[in-house]
């Protein structure tokens, strides 16, 4: 198949790639990214999708696409700035992406797009599946946005598939890139009173997850991108803490995180307890389900 990635040079899409086979990237930089993916069948094409819908020739194969594309939420206190930055790259990107796909002669067959976890806003110890109703507040509001963008894929006969990301564990990025100078000094704790559920998974799963949405015609509508078992933000803060064998003893306030992160700061004490039990019926198997599992594999020192 030939696929047509956006974000593909970001920590999941460089996983990702490999799996696909041939693949048409877009990039705001193709120098770089062409760097990134040397010996892979891969072409660059340039794109800055908030200036100008995607340009493709009409009589460009495209048989599936996979919509990674997003600023990073965690990268830079939020300002007013930054949270325009934040919608635009999801909600007018997508949008963007699906008005250049419109000229293609066949139309792609499947549209998987990224989401998030945010979707669910703070919801204590409520098990989430994907039929819950959206939170409140700026993440939710996006999310939202971003998906009902998205479904407008299906409008050109375009199976889609939407994966709802929770906390990506690996190296290289994601949380542990935050998480690691700081617990690696013995100063890491837990975020508050720790009881937030945390709901996590680990990068190797997380781009099957993709290639698996991607390559099965029964796969459609919005799945949870979380391992089986989340866990409260103790015993995530524990276990780091136990596999660096460095303590782990004093809380962060909400204050000091905000200090750092501005209104970002808020959705870290965010408890989402979400269910990762759709995917798991529909036939995909984790390969990491318990955090240990997971942690023991990304830090073989322990």
């Amino acid at each position: 198949m030939a696929i047509l990635v956006t974000g593909g040079t970001g920590f999941i899409g460089q996983r990702l790639i490999p799996l696909l086979g041939k693949a048409l990237i877009t990039s705001r930089n193709p120098s770089t990214a062409a760097g990134k993916f040397e010996g892979l069948p891969v072409d660059i094409l340039q794109w800055t999708p908030t200036n100008q819908p995607l340009t493709l020739d009409p009589d460009t194969r495209v048989d599936g696409v996979i919509n990674l594309m997003g600023e990073s939420i965690a990268d830079g206190r939020w300002d007013s700035a930054k949270k325009k930055r934040i919608r635009e790259s999801r909600v007018d990107g997508t949008r963007a992406l699906i008005d250049g796909l419109k000229i293609l002669k066949q139309p792609p067959k499947f549209f998987v797009s990224t989401s998030a976890i945010g979707y669910y806003g703070d919801c204590g110890d409520n098990i989430l599946t994907e039929e819950a109703l959206p939170g409140k507040g700026f993440l939710s509001d996006v999310c939202v946005e971003w998906e009902q963008v998205t479904q407008e894929a299906s409008q050109l006969g375009m199976r889609v598939s939407i994966i709802r990301v929770g906390i990506v564990l690996g190296l290289g990025g994601g949380a542990l890139d935050g998480m690691l100078p700081i617990f690696k000094k013995g100063l890491g704790g837990r975020l508050g009173n720790g009881k937030q559920w945390i709901s996590w998974i680990h990068i190797d799963d997380l781009v099957q997850l993709f290639h698996w949405a991607a390559v099965n015609d029964s796969v459609q509508g919005a799945f949870n991108g979380t391992a089986p078992e989340p866990v409260t933000n103790a015993t995530l803060t524990a276990e780091l803490a136990s596999a660096l064998r460095k303590p782990a003893v004093l809380p962060v306030p909400r204050f000091a995180v905000r200090l750092k992160f501005g209104e970002f700061a808020d959705s870290l004490f965010e408890s989402q307890r979400v269910s990762s039990e759709k995917a798991c019926d529909q036939g995909f198997s984790f390969k990491y389900q318990k955090l240990n599992d997971c942690l023991t594999d990304l830090l073989p020192s322990r």
